[in-house]
C-alpha cells in the first residue's frame, strides 16, 4: 500500500510538471476544439441564458454599491478627459477618422414614414412652433418699423397743433399708441396662425430632405458636417457634458424600471423571446462554423488555445491543485 501510495505521488508530481510546461497546450487545444465542434445551442443553452441574465439582474439591482461604483468609474473618466486638450480629430487615428467620415458620407435614404415617425412629436412641434413664431415675429416687427416712425411723426406735428387739437383729439399719441398695440397683437395672432398651419410643412420638408433619394448627397454632407463638428470636440468639453448627464440619478431610474420589470409576470416570457430571437439563426449550428462565417474562426482558435494554456499552467503551480490531484489518486 505504501509502494502503491508513493507511485501515486510520484505520478501526480509527473502530471503537476507536465502541466506546467508543453502539456498546458495540448490540453488547452483538446479543450478548444471540443467547444468549437459543439452547437452553439450546447455551450449556451437558452434556459441558462435566461436564467443566468436574471441572477445578474437581479444581483445588480440588490447591490448596495453597483451605483456608486459605475460613478466612480465615470467620474475617472471625466477626470481623464480633463487632461487631454486635444480635439477628438487630433486623438483618433487619422485611418479610422477617415474610414468613419468615408461611411457616414456614403448616400442612405431612409423611408419618409420612418422619418415623420421620429421627428413628429408633440414636443418636437412646440420647439419648432417657438422658433417659427419668433423668427415671424422679428421679422414682422421689424417690417414694421417704417409705419412706427411715420406715426412717431404724426405725433410730433399734433404736439405743434397746441392745445385745442388735443382736446379735440384726445390725444393723437394716444391713439397712435393704440394703433401700435392693435397692430402688434393682430401681427402676433396672424404669427401664430400662420405658424400652425406651417407646422405640417416644415416637417414634410425635413423628411423630403432626409428620405428623398434625389437629395441623398445633400444629407450625406450634413452627416458627415455633423461628424467633422463632433470631432472638434476636446477632452475638457466632453468630460463637463458627462459631468451633466447625472450618470447615478440615471441609474437609479434604470434600477427602479429594472426592478418593477422583473416583478413583473410576463419578464419572464419576454426575456426568453428576447433570447431566443438572439440564437435562433445559429443555435443548431456547430461554433467553429459560425465563426468561419465571420472570419474570427482562426482568430478564436489561437486566443483561446494561448489563454487557457496560461491559466491551465498558474492552476497547475499552486498547492490547492496538487492537493486536489492528490486526492484523486
Amino acid at each position: 500500500m505504501e509502494d502503491g501510495a508513493t507511485c501515486s505521488t510520484v505520478d501526480a508530481q509527473t502530471l503537476i510538471s507536465k502541466l506546467q510546461s508543453d502539456a498546458a497546450d495540448s490540453l488547452a487545444a483538446l479543450c478548444v476544439e471540443s467547444m468549437l465542434a459543439q452547437p452553439v445551442g450546447s455551450l449556451v443553452p437558452r434556459s441558462v441564458v435566461v436564467s443566468t441574465t436574471r441572477k445578474a439582474l437581479a444581483a445588480w439591482l440588490e447591490s448596495p454599491t453597483a451605483v456608486s461604483t459605475l460613478n466612480q468609474v465615470v467620474e475617472s473618466v471625466a477626470n481623464r478627459l480633463q487632461t487631454e486638450r486635444r480635439p477628438l480629430k487630433d486623438v483618433m487615428a487619422n485611418e479610422v477618422r477617415l474610414a468613419l467620415r468615408e461611411v457616414i458620407g456614403r448616400p442612405f435614404s431612409p423611408d419618409r414614414k420612418l422619418v415623420l415617425t421620429i421627428i413628429d412629436r408633440e414636443p418636437t412641434r412646440d420647439l419648432v412652433r417657438q422658433l417659427l413664431l419668433d423668427t415671424v415675429l422679428e421679422f414682422g416687427r421689424r417690417a414694421s418699423a417704417p409705419v412706427a416712425g411715420m406715426a412717431r411723426g404724426l405725433g410730433s406735428l399734433a404736439r405743434m397743433a397746441g392745445e385745442k387739437v388735443k382736446s379735440r383729439t384726445g390725444g393723437l399719441g394716444s391713439l397712435v399708441g393704440a394703433v401700435s398695440d392693435e397692430v402688434e397683437r393682430q401681427l402676433e395672432k396672424r404669427a401664430v396662425e400662420f405658424v400652425d398651419s406651417a407646422l405640417a410643412g416644415v416637417f414634410g420638408q425635413i423628411a423630403d430632405a432626409v428620405s428623398d433619394p434625389r437629395q441623398a448627397a445633400e444629407a450625406a454632407e450634413l452627416r458627415t458636417a455633423i461628424f467633422d463638428g463632433a470631432l472638434e470636440l476636446t477632452g475638457p468639453q466632453l468630460a463637463r457634458e458627462i459631468g451633466n448627464l447625472d450618470v447615478a440619478g440615471g441609474a437609479e431610474i434604470l434600477r427602479a424600471g429594472l426592478e418593477r420589470w422583473l416583478a413583473a409576470p410576463s419578464s419572464e416570457a419576454q426575456l426568453a423571446e428576447l433570447v431566443g430571437h438572439l440564437l435562433e439563426r445559429d443555435e443548431q449550428r456547430v461554433l467553429s462554423v459560425v465563426l468561419s462565417e465571420i472570419g474570427l474562426l482562426e482568430v478564436t482558435r489561437e486566443v483561446a488555445r494561448e489563454q487557457l494554456a496560461v491559466r491551465i499552467r498558474a492552476i497547475a503551480a499552486t498547492p490547492e491543485f496538487g492537493a486536489w490531484l492528490a486526492a484523486l489518486t
